[in-house]
Order: C-alpha cells, then structure tokens, then sequence
C-alpha cells in the first residue's frame, strides 16, 4: 500500500502536526482528560458518544440466565471501534449490535474548550493530530495503549482489539455489583474489567508498548543477541587486547594488513542454540512530538549494515598461545572466524520503518483534509440550500402581508338605507305564503296528470305493436306451411311418375320367365369373376408387403444386436487391457520400489562400513587432538557467551584473602 500511494505524499507537504509541538505533555494530558469526563458524563446520562475517527462509547443490554426460568438485565458500557480504522489497517475486534434506543452524541469540542483553558482549535488539532498519532502507531504494528482517564485503557497487540474499563467506573455504571461480578465471572469479559492497581504493574510483554495521549514509550528489557556486548565489556576487552598486543608488536605489526573480520568466541553448539532461539523484534521509534532521550547504542546497532568495511579496523585477535610461525589462528578459530560474518541491519531497518510511519502520516493526514474538504463542500451546498428556500420563504411572507394591508378596490354588493320604507305585516306575507302554496299544488296536480296521459299512450302504443308483430308472426306461419304443403306435394307426385312397371298381366301357360330372367347372365358372371380375381390379387400382395416388412425388420434387429454384441466385446477387451496395463505398471513400480530399497540398503550398509572404518575420528572435536589449539578455543561445551579472559586474582569464599 505504501509503494502505490508514494507519489500522492509528497504531493501533501511535510508539515503534519501543526498542535501537538506547541503543547506540553501536561496540555495534551489534560485535554484527553476533559474528553474522557465528557465520556463518563454522557453514560453517566444513557447516551452514547461518538469520538471521530477512534469509535463510539455506548451500552449493550444482556441477559444473564441465573436458573429457574430466571434471569438478570444488565447493561455494560462498550467499545466500538471505527469501520474506517479497522479497515486501514487490517484490526480484528468483536462486532457488537448495540439498541437503536440509545442516542450517540458527537465529541462537542466547544463544551471541551469552555472546560478548558484552550479554545476549540487547540482542543479539535489536539485530539485528531493525537488520533492520526495513533494510527500511525497502529500501522508500524506495535502495540498500543490509549489510556481514558477514569474510564479504562485500550489496548492493540497483534492487530487485536481489547477495551479494558476500570473497576470504579463500571460501579459508577451500575451501583448494584452485579455489572462488575457478571463481567469478572464471564468466560468472555473476564478481561474486559482493569483495576487502578494494574494500570501501575510494570509491562511484561517483549517489545516496546506506546502509551497514548502522552506519547510515551515503555521500553521492555530485551535478551542480548549472541555476540552482541555492551559498552563496558568492549571497553575491557580492548583493554585486554591492548596488553596482548603490548606483549608481541612486531608480530602484530607484520601480520596487520591480513588481519581476518573479529570474531567472538563462539562454540558450535553456541551457534546451535543461537538458530534454535526465537528472535526478537525490533525496537521501533514510535510517534513522538517532543525531543525524547535515546536510549544507548551498542557499537553492532551504531556500525551501518550495507557497507561492512567501513567499520574502524581493529587488531586482529592473535591467539597468543599459538606457537605456529605464519599463523595467527588455530585451524579451528580460522573456521570459525569465515563462518562467521557479522551483518548489521538494526539501523536500516529503523530508518525504513521511520520512512514508511511518515509516509503513512502523510497519507492519512491527506485523506483527512480531503475530507474535511468534502464536509465543508455539503456545508456550503446545504448553507445555500438553505438560504434559497428562507430567500423563498421570506418572499412568500411579504406577499402574504402585503395582500392583507392591501384595500379591496370592488364596492360591496349591500347597502345600509337610513331612509328605508316600513316591512309588510305578518298577515300580508301569510297571504302572500298560501297564494305561493296553492299554486305550487297546482302545477304539481297538472304535473301528475300530465305524466299519467304519457304513461297511458305509452301503453296503448306498445299494445298495437305487440298485435301487429303477432299478425305478421301469423302470416308468416301460414305462408310457411303453405310452401311446406306445396314441396310435399311435388315430391309424392315425382315418386308417382318414377315408380316402376308393375307386374305382367297374368296369362295362364305361359311358357316365358316371369321372375329373375334379368338377374344373371354371362357379362354378369364375367364382371364378377374378373373382380374377385383383382381382389385375391390386391391381398396376396399385400400379405407379401407384410411379410418383406416383418423379414426387414428382424434383419434390422439382428443387425442391432450384432453391433452392440460387437460393441460389449471391444468394451471388455479395452477394460480387460486397461486392468492388465495397471497391473503391469503396478509390477514396475513395485520392481523400482524394491530397486531403490536395495540400494539404499547398500548404500547404508556402505557408510556404516566407512563409519567402522573412521573409528573416533570421525566428528570435527575428535580431530582437535592432532592440532595444537588456543585457550581461546579450549572452553567448556556448557560456554553462554563468558569472557576467556584470564584473571590475576581470585578470590577464595570464606576468606578474607585474594590471591
């Protein structure tokens, strides 16, 4: 992410915190102490607050099973980080659902400011600089503590977030107990509950923890690393090497130029365990505004890690009690010397990770401003809104006005006569009521006879229609018959003139055929034989279609069959080559097993053969017997990192003398 957003920081500009130089540690101290007695005094209040980019302090109500279908509801203060921030930089917390009843109220830095001695812009680039602080800590992934004065402390390791509230509080919260027992005797809040009196105990993580709002840094007692000194021991050491050199400066004088890389005394199994211990993690220089004591540099994290040889040259460390003319070390400190070649990268990599922390500030530092220029943006868009619809509103409130002061021009349409003539008697306008009534009755009377004639004439007028459809429904009828009568008539008479001759006239003795001498005759005869021959023909042919077709269709059968017969035989001859093919490879792979255990079997065989032949001589310290080693190389397998140095005194426990 820092390599893809390296172009859009340097456009942003250097200057980042623009607050916090010009504040003490006391200042900012006090600051966050007025925005965590803001905190308790809204919850205090049942209402939740909302911190702009850290989270939101609210409640969550739960109930707690006690048996018997019996249960206690409590509500515990929580923690919720911001989206946006988790986000960023990857944090895992626990989401929690709070109720919808529970107001959030923002930070009001304006409250801040009356309870403190510094206005709202001292108070507002305070905490956001203070925040942005914080992510920047949170993005060189080092754990971080954000103390809430009188709330509780919380804490990021490992990109896990934890609130821990502080006893008192939580009995501020509740009064009952039952808060704070219900938290400590649950399997997941049992950490969520801090006492003052932890908050005072010494850290007992391995890296550096970074305490917000003051900006401190705890530094966590770390494990020398193998062949790394302090300054004292070096100091001796070339004390020591001064004197040895003292003793033969010709030789060291001779021998100067070819001096090989200093080496620590270090034995094989020290190098061992060296690879089995676990290391350390940097120390890291966290977010700081005000200059902070360093702490001392061991002369390894002071050396530059890319350029070795421009590290100052030391005396080459001649083994003194090696006799050998031409050699400065035993074959055996030789080997361990190439082997070992010190490397150095504390340095560059704090300098990278100080590189990317600026980085990073300055990336989130610009997406702050662009958002806070986005926010002024809708607040000068709704401030315009706003005036167009008062601009509207105030318009429409002079018209109003201005139509009620204004004097109608039209004249009223009724009059008040001061000379006006006396009112008529009360039996006059009875008079004038009856006349009124009576003719009403009239034209009503007239009204209803008029609309009796109507219906009247009406009736009679569908009367006659409904006769005169029946007359003409009548003639229809009878002409419709009468045509009936006429075609039947016709008919009988046709079938009177077709009909056939009646029989002969009977005359006794007569010799001619009188029934059937028309019936049979020879062209007859021939006609019907000729047609059943074309019938026996036309079925004979057909029971030859039909029995083509049958034979068709069994050969077809047969030929189906015979292809699927076909077709299983070269299915099973294919699966029945396939299962023989397996088997044949099953075989090789078998022979190539047994091939590759045999010789592995004789390769054993043969190094236990060349093992028996070497006999004791076979490790490297067996083989220290033929060459004249140093007492720098004759220490004890046990060894961690003692000096070789030989004392001239010695001091005798239970003795009040020194040798």
């Amino acid at each position: 992410m820092l390599d893809t957003i390296h172009a859009t920081i340097l456009e942003g500009g250097r200057n980042v915190f623009l607050t916090l130089p010009k504040l003490t540690t006391e200042d900012i101290l006090g600051i966050w102490g007025t925005v965590s007695e803001f905190v308790e005094k809204q919850l205090s209040m049942n209402k939740g607050v909302l911190i702009p980019g850290l989270g939101t302090f609210s409640f969550l109500r739960q109930k707690l099973e006690v048996g018997n279908n019996k249960y206690i509801l409590i509500q515990r203060p929580v923690f919720l980080l911001s989206e946006k921030l988790a986000q960023i930089h990857g944090l895992k917390f626990n989401k929690i659902h709070t109720p919808g009843d529970i107001p959030i109220v923002p930070l009001n830095f304006i409250v801040l400011s009356l309870e403190g001695p510094f206005n709202r812009e001292t108070v507002e680039g305070c905490v956001r600089e203070t925040l942005l602080s914080f992510s920047r800590s949170i993005a060189t992934k080092q754990t971080v503590e954000f103390t809430f004065k009188g709330i509780g402390v919380l804490v990021i390791r490992d990109n896990r977030v934890k609130m821990k509230f502080y006893k008192d509080f939580l009995r501020a919260m509740d009064g009952s107990g039952n808060l704070l027992k219900a938290l400590t005797n649950r399997p997941g809040t049992g950490d969520s509950v801090l006492s003052a009196k932890e908050t005072a105990l010494p850290h007992s993580c391995t890296g550096n923890v970074v305490l917000f709002p003051s900006h401190r840094r705890v530094e966590m007692g770390t494990i020398p690393e193998e062949g790394e000194k302090t300054r004292k021991e070096k100091e001796q050491a070339e004390k020591e090497n001064s004197k040895k050199e003292n003793l033969s400066p010709k030789r060291l004088l001779s021998r100067q130029l070819i001096s090989p890389a200093k080496v620590s005394g270090i034995c094989l199994t020290e190098e061992y365990e060296k690879n089995l211990k676990p290391k350390l993690p940097p120390q890291r220089q966290g977010p700081t505004t005000t200059p902070a004591p360093e702490a001392p540099k061991t002369e390894q994290e002071a050396s530059p890690a890319k350029i070795p040889a421009l590290r100052p040259r030391t005396p080459s460390p001649i083994c003194q009690d090696h006799g050998r003319a031409g050699q400065e070390m035993c074959y055996l400190c030789m080997q361990r010397a190439q082997r070992s070649i010190p490397l150095y990268l504390g340095e560059e990599k704090r300098k990278k990770e100080k590189e990317e922390d600026r980085i990073l500030a300055q990336y989130q530092a610009l997406k702050d401003h662009e958002a806070f220029q986005r926010q002024l943006m809708r607040a000068m868009t709704n401030r315009e809104e706003n005036q167009r619809i008062a601009a509207f509103n105030l318009g429409v409130a002079e018209a109003t006005r201005n139509h009620k002061n204004d004097k109608p021009s039209d004249s009223y349409k009724s009059y008040i006569f001061e000379k006006r003539p006396t009112s008529a008697t009360i039996q006059q306008k009875q008079e004038v009521y009856a006349q009124q009534l009576g003719k009403q009755v009239d034209d009503k009377m007239a009204r209803e006879l008029k609309l009796r004639q109507d219906q009247d004439l009406i009736d009679r007028l569908e009367q006659v229609q409904l006769a005169e459809e029946l007359a003409a429904q009548r003639t229809k009828y009878l002409k419709d018959k009468m045509e009936e009568t006429k075609c039947y008539k016709r008919a009988l008479d046709t079938q009177i003139k077709m009909r056939p001759a009646p029989l002969p006239q009977y005359e006794p003795d007569s010799a001619g055929v009188i029934f059937g001498k028309n019936d049979m005759n020879n062209e007859r005869m021939g006609e019907e034989k000729k047609r059943c021959q074309e019938y026996s023909k036309c079925q004979l042919q057909a029971a030859a279609e039909r029995k083509r077709a049958a034979i068709l269709r069994d050969l077809i059968d047969q030929r189906r069959a015979a292809v699927m017969l076909q077709r299983a035989k070269e299915q099973l001859m294919a699966e029945k080559g396939e299962r023989l093919e397996k088997i044949f490879q099953m075989n090789l792979a078998v022979q190539e097993d047994w091939k590759k255990s045999a010789g592995m079997r004789r390769q054993r065989d043969y190094e236990e053969q060349i093992f028996r032949r070497a006999g004791d001589k076979l490790l490297l310290l067996d083989q220290c017997a033929r060459y004249r080693r140093c007492y720098q190389c004759k220490r004890r397998m046990s060894n961690c990192g003692e000096a070789n140095v030989l004392v001239d005194s010695k001091y005798i426990p239970g003795s009040r003398l020194v040798v």
